[in-house]
């Protein structure tokens, strides 16, 4: 009643620098978001990844809560290729502490670096 949810349908600029990026596949209405500023950008991923010691290594393989296992797949693909060409930082509820990172390709393997974490003084 009070007009604060918006809901979006597709891709979809938020705010400035901000986009949600739909990721079909493993679940219906499944988005990313993208953080852009100064140029540099920083993608979470959500689910993209649900396994992270198998699917960087083989992006095809896919877990019986995707709702479309082929759709998944394919985004996986997709995103880990791009986010290695382009050396953005990506972010995700399944990646090894910190969730933060870049994403490397090793022939049609990918390998996820994490971020270095440190504690502030």
């Amino acid at each position: 009643d009070a007009g604060r949810l918006k809901p979006f349908d597709g891709d979809t600029q938020l705010l400035p620098g901000i986009k949600a990026i739909v990721t079909q596949g493993h679940t219906p209405g499944h988005s990313m978001y993208q953080i852009e500023s100064q140029g540099q950008k920083l993608l979470l991923w959500g689910d993209m990844v649900h396994v992270a010691a198998i699917q960087f290594d083989r992006p095809d393989v896919t877990i019986q809560y995707d709702s479309d296992t082929n759709v998944a797949a394919e985004q996986r693909k997709k995103y880990f290729a791009e986010a290695a060409a382009q050396g953005y930082l990506i972010g995700g509820a399944h990646i090894p502490f910190p969730g933060l990172g870049h994403v490397r390709a090793d022939g049609t393997a990918y390998t996820f670096v994490p971020i270095n974490y440190a504690l502030l003084p």
